[in-house]
């Protein structure tokens, strides 16, 4: 399973890469896009132009505009940590290795992209609770009941929002 996301328009939806092949993917997420919707695929610095095949239960099917090479897509760098972790730990699995412990994977993933990490970690939350948000509230009886509840995670959403805003400021060229 890997962690990617889809553009589609002017909205991005966070999803799992269930099945990958060199032509398309199999994803799973929310609030994903209508069957023959044109998207774009994005996982790290990768940009795959796609469409949406079918769209049923939370997945869709995308076929790619061109042939990819799975194993890039597979071996992302930078990213989250946590995601790094996990495709270390598929790879062992997939190429009948012992899996790497937990220490042996942070130590490869290296402690220089702490501070990115921690922004795309940040970043990634932000947007699920962003996405949680606007769904809940769009429910009147959930709004009604639990309007409080609501703006509580919004002001979570605003507080990670900052928190990246900032420490993305950090790491802009020219600062200190």
């Amino acid at each position: 399973m890997l962690a990617a996301t889809v553009q589609f328009g002017s909205q991005t939806a966070d999803v799992f890469v269930r099945n990958l092949s060199r032509a398309g993917a199999l994803v799973e997420g929310r609030n994903l896009p209508e069957q023959g919707e044109s998207v774009e695929l994005r996982r790290g610095d990768y940009r795959i132009p796609a469409t949406v095949m079918w769209r049923a239960e939370g997945r869709c099917g995308l076929s790619f505009a061109h042939l990819v090479k799975v194993d890039d897509l597979i071996r992302r760098k930078g990213g989250p940590a946590h995601q790094s972790r996990v495709d270390m730990i598929q790879r062992a699995l997939r190429e009948n290795r012992p899996v790497p412990s937990f220490d042996e994977t942070e130590q490869l993933v290296g402690a220089a992209a702490i501070g990115k990490k921690l922004v795309d970690e940040l970043g990634y939350a932000m947007r699920l609770a962003e996405t949680v948000n606007e769904a809940l509230s769009n429910d009147a009886y959930i709004l009604g009941r639990y309007g409080v509840t609501l703006q509580q995670i919004d002001e979570v959403e605003q507080l990670l929002r900052k928190l990246v805003g900032n420490l993305s400021a950090q790491d802009a060229p020219g600062r200190c």
